[in-house]
């Protein structure tokens, strides 16, 4: 993450990054599924409420709520695929489109496991995150 360029994070489309779970063993349980999907929104900044601006990367739900990359790794399996997890292109851009303006974080409700987070090698979700984003 470049500090230097360090920003808040917007829930404008140009600022996003759409990372294909294609290469991920269970993309094909994923109904409708375009041809690059599944798919996870990202994008690496700020809180907007943080007065620290500690940078970050963040995941978009289909809450229309992000949440630190974090906590969604701390998260069970099936709630990071129901809440994160899209299968289309098109469901994200409706998505993106119908956002307000102001950027909704979310910092967790306590369901996340205390566990430390699983190194991608053994999360198979999260490998296929970084893959997708590469």
């Amino acid at each position: 993450m470049d500090q230097a360029n360090l920003r808040s994070i917007t829930n404008c489309f140009l600022d996003v990054r759409l990372a294909s779970l294609a290469s991920w063993k269970q993309a094909s349980e994923f109904n409708p599924r375009d041809a690059g999907g599944p798919y996870v929104v990202t994008q690496e900044g700020y809180d907007p409420q943080d007065p620290k601006m500690i940078g970050q990367e963040f995941i978009l739900g289909r809450s229309g709520r992000w949440l630190p990359l974090s906590i969604f790794y701390r998260m069970p399996i099936p709630e990071r695929r129901e809440e994160f997890v899209f299968g289309t292109a098109g469901e994200i851009m409706q998505l993106m489109a119908d956002l307000p303006n102001k950027v909704t974080v979310f910092r967790g409700d306590g369901k996340e496991t205390e566990e430390e987070p699983a190194a991608p090698g053994t999360d198979e979700m999260a490998a296929a995150i970084k893959a997708g984003k590469e």
